[in-house]
């Protein structure tokens, strides 16, 4: 069956990147969808490598793999655990020079000059607070690329209400690691909800952080971290509930909007 969206390739994809305004020397964590850029020859390891070569030998590529549903089943294990967040995050994972975190719940894997530097120490207790991997690159004047996706899966904005010192952040969950060949469990610290960020579409856009632009067939933005965290720290400092859902069936945010 002919496909309706025309075929992107490594050179049409590493061009939209580059139109975007992605650079040579940028570290850049992807939060992408494979599904959101139409047809990819060559699939998610194609857009790795246009992110890649774009990037090149100065840059560094980070994508969150996390796997917090997974251990839910069995026992985090840092070299063989498989992302839970898309083709393209797992594809990143697997390649042979990427260095990834050890959180395990967590976990940021990437590749490139600041790879080893971004994913080191990942305390349990800090999956996206302070010196965690995304608090370190945005730190590192890093950037944000959203693949197709919104701001629900921009997880810098966890580092950002973790910095604000809100009043809610949940109980510790225990969780199985594999470690030499044995099965411990540790603590690590919960992630709240995410769906009220979306509500930082029109607020990003005004402040004038955003790049926004087509890569394949899919809508993209461009934002440097340390000014999406500027920027959320200033809103929840007059309004702590901002980023809250209104979801009925969301748990997290009834009882944080109880403790405001």
């Amino acid at each position: 069956m002919p496909h309706e969206d025309p075929v992107q390739t490594r050179h049409e994809l590493r061009e939209n990147l580059r139109s975007l305004g992605l650079e040579a020397g940028y570290e850049v964590v992807v939060h992408p969808s494979l599904s959101s850029l139409g047809w990819v020859e060559g699939g998610a390891d194609t857009v790795v490598d246009a992110l890649l070569d774009v990037l090149g030998d100065r840059g560094t590529l980070a994508v969150p793999t996390f796997t917090s549903g997974l251990v839910e089943s069995r026992p985090f294990d840092r070299c063989t655990s498989p992302s839970q967040t898309g083709a393209i995050t797992e594809a990143v994972r697997c390649r042979a020079s990427a260095v990834r975190s050890s959180h395990p719940t967590h976990s940021v894997t990437a590749i490139g000059c600041g790879a080893s530097a971004i994913t080191r120490a990942h305390p349990p207790m800090h999956s996206v607070g302070r010196g965690s991997p995304l608090h370190r690159l945005a730190n590192r004047g890093g950037w944000i690329l959203l693949v197709g996706v919104r701001h629900d899966r921009n997880s810098t904005i966890h580092v950002a209400e973790r910095l604000a010192g809100l009043p809610f952040k949940g109980m510790p969950r225990t969780v199985p690691v594999r470690r030499d060949g044995d099965v411990v469990d540790i603590d690590v610290a919960r992630v709240g909800c995410s769906r009220g960020f979306t509500t930082l579409e029109a607020a990003a856009e005004d402040a004038g952080i955003v790049r926004r632009g087509p890569v394949g067939v899919a809508d993209c933005q461009l934002l440097r971290g340390d000014a999406l965290i500027d920027l959320v720290g200033g809103m929840l400092s007059s309004d702590p509930g901002r980023l809250l859902c209104e979801t009925d069936d969301c748990w997290w945010c009834a009882d944080a909007s109880a403790e405001l």
